[in-house]
């Protein structure tokens, strides 16, 4: 019976450690050494050996890895933190790595049964609405430290929106601040 327990626990305990190896276009990669609590997964991100940003995401999945994808194209494979999870969509925190600083930026939180990506490059959703349906959301992801009234004028967070406009389809600007000008902008 001990064996058994023991047997049992091993992956949880296995979980709850990864390291993993970011590649990013032009260096060398990221390695992330990821460790769970109960409540919070805790990266810590190195560049050449030195430690250059540490990440700490609260979640109820201790168990579950957290994930490497190239998220928005740029050829730099970026975080993905498991948060919540359930009998439903599973959701997750969404990091763009900034590949020339060695760091990641919160881009934001996605959730769903499955994800792809269609011809555009979209990332692609599959998520449950209730017990008899599912939806698809399409969505491209970009990031913007500021929003304000330079943006119109060749940041690609703008050009997104103005492309998606032309389809019909809604975007959310997302930046790490709004400066002079923004309300203009949207």
């Amino acid at each position: 019976l001990a064996g058994a327990l023991l047997a049992m626990a091993l992956p949880v305990a296995e979980a709850a450690r990864a390291t993993l190896r970011a590649t990013r276009p032009g260096a060398a990669p990221l390695t992330l050494r990821a460790s769970s609590s109960e409540e919070y997964w805790t990266i810590a991100v190195f560049d050449g050996g030195v430690e250059s940003q540490r990440i700490e995401v609260q979640s109820d999945l201790p168990q579950t890895t957290p994930r490497l994808a190239d998220t928005n194209g740029d050829g730099a494979l970026d975080l993905w933190v498991p948060v919540i999870g359930g009998n439903a969509n599973t959701a997750w925190d969404v990091w763009l790595m900034q590949p020339d600083q060695g760091r990641f930026r919160r881009a934001g939180e996605v959730s769903g049964l499955a994800f792809s990506r269609d011809a555009a490059w979209r990332l692609v959703t599959l998520g449950r609405d209730g017990c008899c349906s599912v939806s698809y959301t399409f969505l491209d992801i970009t990031a913007e430290g500021a929003l304000d009234g330079q943006s119109p004028y060749g940041k690609v967070p703008c050009e997104v929106a103005r492309r998606a406009e032309e389809q019909g389809v809604p975007t959310i600007a997302l930046a790490g601040t709004i400066g002079k000008g923004a309300g203009e902008t949207l």
